[in-house]
């Protein structure tokens, strides 16, 4: 079927509910869960917001989705490469996590879920998909549960220091060897 006019392609509801969890994120990674609108994530996926609420029932329904996503893909950017590389995960995880660094919505989006955990339901999604994280790090070959404090730490601090663009400022290399060397 072709895209023109009066003759669109249709969609599953589920490659719509991908087409709107890709503008939510940019739109919330943008402006937080109180600032993103749904309006302008409708607008951007081609759709009216009656439509978009019919896949997700709130905003905050459709931002905590958004953080589930943003955690999924940091599994899939850094965990994923930890547990292929059993013998030295560690190393091969502050490697990938330059990937997740590289993915400046990922980072947003995920400080603005911080941000956001005023919110009682908010908070709960990223308590889980933090610990969720932490604790597949912690369980891999070869991890401490110290190191794997120390790991998760460094990469907080790194990304606030992604968020804040310290890189323009500093040596790229300089700033994250200081802490996924």
């Amino acid at each position: 079927m072709n895209n023109t006019p009066g003759n669109f392609a249709r969609k599953s509801a589920q490659e719509r509910r991908e087409d709107i969890l890709a503008a939510a994120i940019t739109e919330f990674s943008e402006k937080g869960f109180h600032g993103g609108s749904t309006v302008t994530i409708a607008k951007l996926v081609g759709i009216s917001q009656p439509n978009l609420f019919r896949l997700f029932p709130t905003k905050k329904a459709l931002f905590m989705s958004t953080i589930e996503r943003v955690a999924l893909r940091v599994q899939q950017k850094m965990i994923v490469i930890g547990q292929q590389h059993p013998e030295n995960s560690l190393s091969a995880m502050k490697r990938a996590y330059r990937n997740v660094l590289a993915d400046r919505e990922l980072v947003l989006l995920l400080l603005q879920g911080y941000a956001a955990s005023e919110d009682q339901e908010i908070r709960e999604t990223m308590r889980r998909s933090t610990s969720e994280i932490f604790k597949q790090i912690a369980e891999m070959p070869g991890i401490s549960r110290e190191q794997a404090r120390t790991f998760y730490a460094d990469g907080m601090l790194l990304t606030i220091a992604t968020a804040m663009k310290l890189s323009e400022i500093a040596d790229d290399e300089e700033w994250a060897h200081l802490f996924l060397s």
